[in-house]
């Protein structure tokens, strides 16, 4: 059975919404129209260092794509479809390294032959930590069977080069494609653009809508599309509406220079 690869472009849900903040500079007036006069900007909402999700544990249940535990030497832990199910697998491990060009199953424990045909870092939950720096876990393999009408996913991706698009410039991307905040690192990306809209719940299968990007609360239990704002000194365009907070708070899984419209700080 002939299986293709898939790369879905995606994007993590761990982003945390932050508590507090440290520097700011505002309007001694605000206004209700919106405008970056209107705005309240924190340059430094915290936190100091960028954490990675732990993808360990966020893999499926067996054997382990990103720490490889589970299968005994010489093998790797490998996604394999049968039927409309993807599992990890135990199987023979390959020899082409990291960034080498491969077909199915040709290259080594942890690394996956992606869409482009080289061998890339499997990671899992967003885990960007065992990417490169110029990387992150964006890539959601699926595998789709010759003759199926829609790919399988895997719940495993692979590292895969970040943009230097602008999140805040809709024609940083090309058509069809919008820029978004994909890592706690403040990495960026070119994916599909997103329909959900400003408030809406979002997922890796549900993208918001270009200026907007998803963001986790602090329980967990929900992910919704926040506004992208201009955080530089005495503020800038686009601005937060005084109705959705009128604070914009950049933080270090923020872009330079790029904050979120928060509703409390």
């Amino acid at each position: 059975m002939r299986r293709i690869f898939i790369a879905a472009v995606s994007f993590p849900s761990w982003l945390l919404i932050a508590s507090g903040c440290s520097t700011s500079n505002s309007a001694p007036n605000p206004t209700t129209d919106g405008s970056a006069d209107s705005t309240i900007v924190f340059l430094d909402a915290g936190p100091s260092t960028p954490t990675s999700p732990d993808g360990g544990p966020s893999c499926p249940a067996g054997c382990n794509y990103q720490t490889q535990q589970g299968c005994a030497s010489g093998q790797m832990c490998h996604p394999q479809l049968s039927g409309d199910t993807v599992s990890p697998l135990c199987q023979t491990a390959g020899t082409k390294t990291l960034g080498e060009s491969c077909a199915w199953l040709e290259c080594q424990a942890g690394l996956f032959c992606a869409s482009d045909l080289h061998c890339r870092h499997m990671c899992c939950g967003g885990d960007w930590s065992v990417c490169a720096d110029n990387e992150s876990c964006t890539g959601a393999i699926q595998l789709q069977a010759a003759g199926a009408s829609s790919p399988v996913p895997a719940n495993v991706s692979v590292c895969e080069p970040i943009d230097n698009c602008d999140v805040l410039n809709p024609n940083s991307c090309p058509a069809g494609k919008s820029c978004y905040v994909v890592d706690s690192r403040a990495g960026v990306r070119c994916l599909p653009t997103g329909v959900v809209q400003f408030g809406g719940a979002c997922t890796s299968a549900k993208l918001c809508e270009p200026g907007l990007t998803c963001v986790q609360s602090v329980d967990g239990r929900s992910s919704n599309c926040r506004r992208l704002c201009r955080a530089v000194v005495g503020g800038g365009e686009p601005g937060c509406p005084i109705a959705e907070g009128g604070y914009c708070s950049h933080f270090v899984r923020d872009p330079p220079e790029v904050g979120e419209c928060t509703p409390t700080i």
